[in-house]
C-alpha cells in the first residue's frame, strides 16, 4: 500500500511538467501593435496597441472582438469566416489587403499562434467592392444584416455566394 501511495505522490509531483501548452487560450487573445492606421470592418484604428480576441467560434462563422489596450472597452464586434494557411507561425499573425494608395491598411485575416485555420473578416459590401478593386483580389462581404449571406467580391465587382443561409421554408411552390 505504501508503494502505491509513493507512486501516486511522485506522479502528482511531476504532472505539471507533462501538461499541454498552458499558453493556449480558448478566446485566442492576441495583441495588435501598429505604427500606422489599420482598418477592420467599420472601424479605423489609430497607431497603437489593441487586443483582438475570439468571442464566439463557429464552424462557418465566428465573432471577434476588438478592444483597447487595457481591455476596458470593446471597440468593435465583427463577423469572420475560416481562412487557411500552409504553415503555422510561432506568433499571432495579421494579414492585410494590399491597397495601392495612402490610408488605413484593411485587415484581411487573423491567425492565432500555431493555428493553420484563422479568421477572415467580413466587410460591408460597399467597402468590400472598393478594397477588391484597389487590391485586385477577392474580399469577403455581407450586407450587414444578422445571418445574411456571405459573399466574395471579385476585383471586377462580381459577387460569389460563399455562405448562403437556408430558405425560411422548405415547401416548394405548386406547379
Amino acid at each position: 500500500m505504501h508503494v502505491l501511495n509513493a507512486m501516486l505522490y511522485i506522479a502528482m509531483a511531476f504532472a505539471p511538467f507533462f501538461q499541454q501548452n498552458p499558453s493556449f487560450e480558448w478566446n485566442k487573445k492576441s495583441t495588435l501593435s501598429t505604427e500606422y492606421q489599420v482598418e477592420f470592418p467599420g472601424l479605423v484604428l489609430e497607431p497603437g496597441t489593441y487586443v483582438v480576441r475570439l468571442r464566439e467560434a463557429g464552424e462557418k462563422r465566428s465573432v471577434v472582438e476588438i478592444l483597447n489596450k487595457d481591455e476596458t472597452q470593446v471597440l468593435a464586434t465583427l463577423t469572420a469566416v475560416p481562412d487557411h494557411r500552409v504553415r503555422p507561425e510561432d506568433s499571432s499573425d495579421f494579414t492585410f489587403h494590399e491597397i495601392k494608395h495612402e490610408g488605413p491598411r484593411p485587415v484581411k485575416s487573423w491567425f492565432y499562434s500555431g493555428d493553420l485555420v484563422g479568421l477572415e473578416f467580413i466587410y460591408p459590401k460597399a467597402r468590400a467592392k472598393e478594397i477588391a478593386k484597389q487590391t485586385d483580389s477577392h474580399v469577403m462581404a455581407s450586407d450587414g444584416i444578422k445571418d445574411s449571406a456571405i459573399i466574395a467580391i471579385t476585383p471586377n465587382g462580381k459577387e460569389i455566394v460563399i455562405d448562403g443561409q437556408p430558405p425560411q421554408s422548405a415547401r416548394r411552390k405548386p406547379q
